[in-house]
């Protein structure tokens, strides 16, 4: 699963680094945490736009924006073909910046070991995401996102079974296109990510906490690192 992400990129860096322009009420964070207003990158009327978006999503039938049943993750696996999210797979699909994300590993005994996982360049990624509006009980209208999950990475699978999608930049388009999803592209999306993982301070633990010194490793050496490989690319691009 994805719960805790970090994006550092400040307002004046966004339009070189992911191509728009940083939306009203940004800022940078290093622990960003469901039910928060999160970066979201979608496709807009004149092209791709940022927007703000309330990381929770609510489903068509949900109308209170602390309904139980909202979600932070869909399994990209599944999400096509469920009630909640079929119609946001096909229509709303986007992107979330991030400079990478948090894993807790379960240890025998003890509190879980806190990982920060990162692209091994250094560069921005993007989750891939769903999104939709809900029209909700007092007649406001709300837009949720949700981050899409799949099976880690196996160098990263000891700290969690679970990772989010991760869409190679060449492909940001395509993902957020309003159209079906091919079996290329999500053959694309489960190929290998490149990522490092360093063990942070317990500080994050704590969503009050927000500061670079979350994501500084603990210790001198990455705890796992896994080899980059390049994406495979649909060929219809």
């Amino acid at each position: 699963m994805c719960g805790r992400f970090a994006l550092s990129i400040v307002a004046a860096e966004m339009p070189e680094l992911l191509g728009v322009e940083a939306p009203e009420g940004y800022r940078p964070r290093w622990n960003v945490t469901p039910d928060s207003p999160v970066l979201v990158i979608r496709a807009g009327p004149r092209g791709p736009e940022a927007v703000m978006l309330r990381w929770g999503f609510l489903g068509p039938w949900m109308n209170e924006v602390q309904d139980p049943g909202r979600q932070i993750n869909a399994r990209i696996e599944t999400a096509a073909g469920k009630p909640m999210f079929k119609a946001a797979f096909l229509k709303g699909r986007c992107l979330l910046p991030a400079d990478g994300f948090y894993e807790w590993q379960k240890q025998p005994k003890g509190p879980s070991r806190p990982f920060f996982l990162r692209p091994l360049d250094g560069r921005p990624i993007a989750f891939a995401g769903l999104w939709r509006r809900n029209r909700l009980a007092d007649g406001a209208l709300l837009d949720t996102v949700a981050i899409l999950t799949r099976d880690a990475d196996p160098e990263i699978a000891a700290i969690h079974h679970r990772m989010p999608v991760v869409v190679p930049k060449a492909l940001w388009a395509r993902w957020m296109a309003p159209d079906p999803v091919d079996p290329e592209l999500l053959a694309a999306l489960s190929a290998p990510v490149g990522l490092e993982a360093v063990e942070v301070s317990r500080a994050v633990n704590d969503p009050r906490n927000d500061g670079p010194e979350l994501v500084r490793p603990v210790r001198e050496e990455p705890a796992l690192r896994a080899a980059a490989t390049t994406p495979v690319q649909p060929r219809l691009l």
